[in-house]
């Protein structure tokens, strides 16, 4: 990926006066955000209570625009041939811009040469989670039944090549153990077939798993990063569960077309910073065991997103799910 191009153009500091001009102008009408994910799934929602927040800042109506489709590339392109203006967001997050690029290394865009980041916002942990009726008390246990019998658990994932999916390959590899993955589309589905028993576990954000565990229509076992969940403090990592260096996690983030002013980029970071700060956001985020990620430039962008594209890519070619 050509990093340098990325960086000649989207941390351009030198604006000039019709760019000035327009950023004082701006935002003169409402702004549209981008999330290539369904109406009702957990990105959306995330989204929704960010863009209405956003609005606040910004002085102008945020209108989400839902574009789902083949693991968030539609949403991505849609956003991308936009007009590079400043009215136009686009929701990214650890899949469209980490996993994608080699789940589907024939897409059309590359996420550090084609996107300018505004901001990433925010981390979350995964959680692994079982039915209820498995009889497992902790991960040892679950570990144990998995490799007391080989191939007859199910692991359930809210799609191929999502971080759920991959979360759990890394975890049948560092534990040497073997379980059918039954892919759904989004986790709804999978939610639907872990309470009725036919999957056994699976891994999901803990935006998405948190409502099951709170009223038991899943067991929390373990979550995916080096410190425990503010959300559920009682529950172990799986570092602490003797599975050392385990980690990933989910994160989001803000970006527009590239060819957008700098000078609106610039306006557009101060707004979204504001915003991930502000009360409402903030309290959203400990309801949901979320972190607000700090202020990143954007040569630590580049960094940051090519560190995760490293660990992501070996665990999509470990699960051999590459479209190829």
């Amino acid at each position: 990926m050509n990093r340098r191009d990325f960086q000649t153009g989207a941390l351009a500091s030198l604006f000039t006066l019709p760019d000035l001009a327009q950023a004082e102008d701006w935002p003169a009408r409402p702004v549209k955000l981008i999330v290539p994910f369904a109406a009702g799934s957990s990105p959306d929602t995330a989204n929704r209570l960010f863009g209405h927040e956003l609005s606040k800042v910004l002085g102008q109506a945020v209108v989400i625009d839902n574009r789902p489709g083949a693991n968030g590339i539609t949403g991505t392109m849609a956003g991308l041939s936009s007009a590079p203006d400043g009215y136009t967001l686009i929701s990214i997050n650890v899949g469209t811009l980490a996993i994608n690029p080699f789940l589907f290394p024939k897409q059309r865009y590359d996420p550090l040469q084609d996107l300018v980041p505004v901001a990433l916002t925010a981390s979350t942990a995964n959680a692994l989670v079982v039915r209820p009726g498995l009889g497992v008390k902790n991960v040892r246990e679950l570990i144990a039944r998995a490799k007391a019998h080989p191939g007859q658990l199910n692991m359930g994932s809210s799609g191929t090549g999502t971080t759920g999916h991959l979360s759990g390959e890394l975890f049948k590899a560092m534990t040497g153990t073997f379980a059918v993955h039954v892919p759904y589309r989004g986790s709804l589905a999978a939610y639907t077939d872990l309470i009725a028993g036919r999957i056994d576990f699976m891994f999901d954000n803990l935006l998405s798993a948190g409502p099951y565990v709170k009223d038991g229509r899943a067991q929390l076992l373990a979550v995916t990063v080096p410190q425990r969940s503010e959300l559920f403090p009682e529950v172990p990592t799986l570092q602490e569960e003797g599975l050392a260096g385990y980690e990933t996690v989910s994160w989001t983030g803000l970006a527009v077309p590239k060819g957008t002013p700098p000078a609106i980029v610039q306006n557009l970071k101060k707004a979204v910073e504001a915003t991930n700060a502000s009360a409402n956001v903030s309290a959203f985020y400990r309801q949901t065991g979320a972190k607000a990620i700090a202020p990143m430039t954007d040569q630590q962008f580049v960094r940051f997103v090519t560190a995760e594209q490293e660990k992501w890519s070996a665990l999509v070619r470990r699960s051999g799910a590459a479209n190829n």
